[in-house]
C-alpha cells in the first residue's frame, strides 16, 4: 500500500503539468469550447436482405424480405413502418394482397402465415398460420381477389390455399424438382402458371383439378414468370438467359403456343411487365407489350415484347 501511495504521489504533479502544458497549447480547445448534445430524430437500419420486393395495390408501401420479417417501407420518405414477421423464423417467400392491408408469409419452419398489418398504426396480428409444403416454400402469389394463394415447394408440389380460411383447395403435382415461381393470370382466378427446375412451365386449371399444358422451349432452370395485364400473354425467364413469349389468348389453354424468344445475355432472375397506358394515351394502333428483367448480373433491362432491342 505504501508503495501503490508512492507512485501515486509522484503521477499526480506529472499529469498536472501535462494538463497545465495542453491547456497552454490548445486554451480554445479545453477551456472555451461549448458543449453540444445531440438528440436522436431517425434512426435507419437494414430493411432488405435479398429476394423479393412488391408494391402494395395503391402504391404507397415497398415489402421487401429481410431476414426473418417483412419490411414495409414509406415509398415516398424512404421510412420504415413495420416489420412484420415471426422471430427466428427466416422469410423464404410472401405475397401481398391485392387490395386489402394484408400478407402471406411463408418460413424455414414451412409454416405459411396469414397477418394483417395497419401501417399508420405500425403494427400486424397474425390472423392464422398452417403448415403447406414438405420442404420450404419458394414462392408465393396471390389471385386477383386475394381469396386463393398459390405456393410454390422446393418439394416440386404446386399448391392453392383458402387465405380466409387456412385450407388448401388444389394440390398439384408435375415438376421434377423445385417450383421456382408461381402466377394467377389477372384476367382468371382459375388459370395458373408455375415454372420449376425441371425447364418447364405448367398452365394448371383450377376448374377441372389438371395441368392443362406443359409449355417446353427453355434449356436451364425457368425461374421468372409474369403475364400481361389482359392475361394473353405468358412470359417466362431462366437460367437458359432466354425469355420466352408464350400466347395464351385461347380458350383451351392447352392451345397455347411460343410466339418469340429474346436472348438476355444473363440469366433472368424476375420479370415485370409494364402496365398498360392510359386511354388518354392510347393511339390506333393496339399497345406494344414492353417488360423488365432482372438478370443474375444484377443488371435490369427494358424490352419490347417479340423484339431483340434493348430499349
Amino acid at each position: 500500500r505504501r508503495r501503490v501511495r508512492l507512485i501515486r504521489s509522484l503521477r499526480l504533479p506529472r499529469q498536472k503539468a501535462t494538463l497545465a502544458r495542453r491547456r497552454r497549447r490548445t486554451p480554445g480547445l479545453l477551456l472555451g469550447m461549448a458543449t453540444t448534445t445531440f438528440s436522436q430524430l431517425q434512426r435507419y437500419g437494414r430493411i432488405y436482405s435479398g429476394g423479393k420486393v412488391a408494391v402494395s395495390a395503391d402504391g404507397a408501401l415497398l415489402a421487401a424480405a429481410c431476414g426473418d420479417s417483412i419490411s414495409l417501407v414509406d415509398l415516398a420518405t424512404g421510412r420504415l413502418l413495420l416489420s412484420v414477421g415471426a422471430e427466428g423464423d427466416e422469410i423464404t417467400a410472401f405475397a401481398i394482397h391485392p387490395s386489402l392491408p394484408e400478407l402471406v408469409l411463408a418460413g424455414s419452419s414451412r409454416h405459411l402465415r396469414h397477418v394483417r398489418y395497419s401501417a399508420a398504426a405500425g403494427s400486424s396480428e397474425q390472423v392464422r398460420a398452417w403448415r403447406a409444403h414438405k420442404l420450404p416454400v419458394v414462392d408465393l402469389a396471390f389471385e386477383r381477389t386475394g381469396t386463393l394463394a398459390a405456393s410454390a415447394g422446393a418439394d416440386g408440389a404446386v399448391m392453392v390455399f383458402d387465405v380466409a380460411k387456412g385450407y388448401a383447395t388444389h394440390v398439384f403435382r408435375g415438376h421434377d424438382g423445385v417450383v421456382h415461381r408461381v402466377a394467377f393470370s389477372p384476367a382468371s382466378s382459375t388459370r395458373l402458371a408455375s415454372s420449376g427446375a425441371d425447364h418447364s412451365v405448367r398452365l394448371w386449371d383450377l376448374s377441372t383439378r389438371e395441368c392443362a399444358a406443359v409449355l417446353s422451349a427453355h434449356v436451364g432452370a425457368a425461374r421468372a414468370l409474369a403475364w400481361s395485364a389482359d392475361g394473353d400473354t405468358l412470359l417466362s425467364g431462366g437460367a437458359d438467359q432466354m425469355v420466352n413469349v408464350w400466347d395464351c389468348r385461347a380458350a383451351r389453354l392447352t392451345s397455347s403456343r411460343l410466339t418469340s424468344s429474346l436472348a438476355v445475355l444473363e440469366g433472368v432472375e424476375a420479370i415485370a411487365v409494364d402496365p398498360p397506358p392510359r386511354s388518354a394515351e392510347r393511339s390506333a394502333e393496339p399497345p406494344k407489350l414492353t417488360f423488365v428483367t432482372a438478370g443474375s448480373g444484377g443488371t435490369l433491362r427494358r424490352w419490347v415484347a417479340g423484339s431483340s432491342v434493348c430499349l
